[in-house]
C-alpha cells in the first residue's frame, strides 16, 4: 500500500486516545508511589513521611488493568501495520519507534532516575535538600549505570513481541499454508466477540497469574520476568487477533456496557484485594468472611486464595479492556485537536517523566503540606515539564520525528484553544 492509500485510511482516534491515556496513567502511578503509607521497597525505595493508604490502593487498582490495556492496543496496531504495510515495513517501523527510543533514552533515564532516588532519600534522612544534593554529588559513576530497563520495560517487552511476531510470520509463510497459520488468530479474534468468549480468554491468564494471586509484577532486568512476559504476550496476541474483528467495533459502543464493565472492575477489585492480601500473609478481611458466611463455606486456604485472586484479576483485566475501549469509542472516536495534541506528546512525556516523580517529592519532603497536595504538585509539575519540553524542544525536531513518525510544528497554544493542528501525515501507529 502506498502513501496516498495510507493517508486515505481513517485514523483510529479511540485506540490512539486509549493508548495515550494508559501511558499517561503511568505519571499518576509514579507520582503516587512516594506517598503510600507502606514501607519503602526495592521497587520504589523512597517514601514521604506524609503518606496515605489511598495511594497504595489506587496504585494496585490501576496496575491490574492499565498495562494489559496498553499491550492489547499495541497488538492491535501491530496487526494493522502488517496488513497495511507488510511484515518488512512492520518490523522496520517497530525497530525505529521502539528500539531506537530505548537505545537513546535508557542510558539517560537510568542514571537520572537512580540519582533522583538517592537525592530524595538523602534529602529526607539528611534533614535538608542540600544534604540530598550532597549525597548525589558523592556518587560514583558506576553506581548510576545499572543494566535495568526501569519504566521503559514495556518498550523492551514490545520489541521482543514484535521481533517474535515477525519471525513467526516469516517462518509460517515458509512452512504453512495461509489457512493453517491464521487459525490461532482467527480463534482468538472470534473469542473477543462471541458471548462468553471473554471467560475463555481468562483461562490462560489465570494459569499465568495463579502463583501471584493475580498480580503482574514486571521485572526491570533484560531477562524478562516469566509471568508478566507471557501474560502480556498473550494479551498482545489477543489485541493482534482483535484486528480481524474491527468491523464489529460498534458493538462495544454502549454506555451501559462500558460503564458497567468499568464499575465491575471496581467491585472485583474489592474482592481481589482481600485474596491478594491473604496471599501475602495477612488474615482474611471482613468482605471475605462475610461472603463465606453468606455462602456457608469455609474461608479458603492460601493456595485456594491464589487461584481465586488469579480468576478475579483476569476478569478485571478483560472488563477493563472492554470497558475503557468502549468508553473511548463513545467519546474520542473523532478528531479533537486538544486530545490529538495530548496523544502526540504522551510518548515523550512518559519517557522522561520518571526522574521528576522522584526528584519533586525529594524537594517537597520537608514541607508539611500533606500527602494529597504533594501528590498533585508532583503530578502537575511533571506533566507541565513534559508537555512544555515536548512543544519547545521535541515536537518539531529530530526526536519528534523518531517518536511520532514525523516533525510537527509547535501547537501548544492551538491545543489549548482546541483549534485545528497541522494537517496529519499518513497515520503512523
Amino acid at each position: 500500500m502506498n502513501d496516498s492509500q495510507l493517508s486515505a485510511v481513517p485514523r483510529l482516534h479511540a485506540f490512539d486516545g486509549l493508548r495515550a491515556a494508559m501511558m499517561l496513567l503511568g505519571l499518576v502511578l509514579h507520582s503516587a508511589c512516594s506517598y503510600q503509607d507502606s514501607p519503602a521497597d526495592a521497587i520504589w525505595n523512597f517514601r514521604d513521611p506524609q503518606g496515605s493508604s489511598f495511594f497504595g490502593l489506587m496504585i494496585l487498582y490501576i496496575h491490574v488493568w492499565r498495562m494489559p490495556i496498553f499491550m492489547f492496543i499495541a497488538g492491535f496496531f501491530s496487526a494493522l501495520l502488517v496488513e497495511r504495510r507488510g511484515d518488512g515495513s512492520f518490523i522496520s517501523n517497530r525497530l525505529s519507534r521502539l528500539g531506537l527510543p530505548m537505545l537513546i533514552f535508557l542510558p539517560l533515564m537510568v542514571p537520572l532516575t537512580i540519582s533522583a532516588f538517592v537525592f530524595a532519600n538523602g534529602s529526607r534522612y539528611g534533614g535538608s535538600v542540600d544534604a540530598g544534593f550532597g549525597v548525589v554529588s558523592s556518587m560514583k559513576a558506576a553506581d548510576l549505570f545499572l543494566p535495568i530497563t526501569i519504566h521503559l520495560w514495556f518498550l523492551y517487552y514490545l520489541l521482543l513481541y514484535c521481533v517474535g511476531a515477525f519471525l513467526l510470520i516469516r517462518a509460517g509463510r515458509l512452512c504453512l499454508p495461509e489457512g493453517v497459520r491464521s487459525i490461532p488468530t482467527r480463534i482468538l479474534g472470534s473469542l473477543t466477540m462471541i458471548p462468553g468468549g471473554t471467560l475463555l480468554l481468562c483461562l490462560p491468564l489465570i494459569l499465568f497469574l495463579k502463583n501471584t494471586a493475580g498480580l503482574l509484577a514486571t521485572g526491570v532486568t533484560f531477562i524478562p520476568e516469566p509471568t508478566s512476559f507471557f501474560a502480556y504476550g498473550f494479551i498482545y496476541l489477543c489485541g493482534w487477533s482483535f484486528w480481524s474483528q474491527r468491523t464489529h467495533l460498534d458493538r462495544l459502543k454502549s454506555w451501559p456496557k462500558s460503564i458497567g464493565s468499568i464499575l465491575l472492575t471496581l467491585i472485583l477489585y474489592l474482592y481481589w484485594l482481600e485474596f491478594f492480601l491473604q496471599w501475602i500473609g495477612l488474615p482474611a478481611g471482613d468482605l471475605t468472611r462475610s461472603t463465606c458466611d453468606t455462602l456457608g463455606v469455609e474461608i479458603p486456604d492460601r493456595e485456594t486464595s491464589m487461584w481465586i485472586g488469579a480468576c478475579l484479576s483476569a476478569l478485571m483485566i478483560w472488563n477493563g479492556i472492554w470497558g475503557f475501549l468502549g468508553l473511548c469509542l463513545l467519546i474520542t472516536n473523532r478528531e479533537i485537536p486538544r486530545i490529538r495534541y495530548i496523544v502526540d506528546g504522551s510518548y515523550w512525556v512518559y519517557i522522561i517523566h520518571l526522574p521528576f516523580t522522584v526528584l519533586i517529592p525529594g524537594l517537597l519532603v520537608h514541607q508539611s503540606l500533606g500527602a494529597f497536595p504533594k501528590f498533585f504538585i508532583t503530578l502537575g509539575l511533571t506533566t507541565l515539564i513534559g508537555y512544555l519540553s515536548y512543544d519547545w524542544i521535541v515536537r518539531s525536531g529530530v526526536i519528534g520525528k523518531i517518536l511520532n513518525g514525523r516533525r510537527w510544528p509547535r501547537a501548544l497554544g492551538k491545543a489549548f484553544k482546541n483549534q485545528d493542528l497541522a494537517p496529519l501525515d499518513a497515520p503512523t501507529p
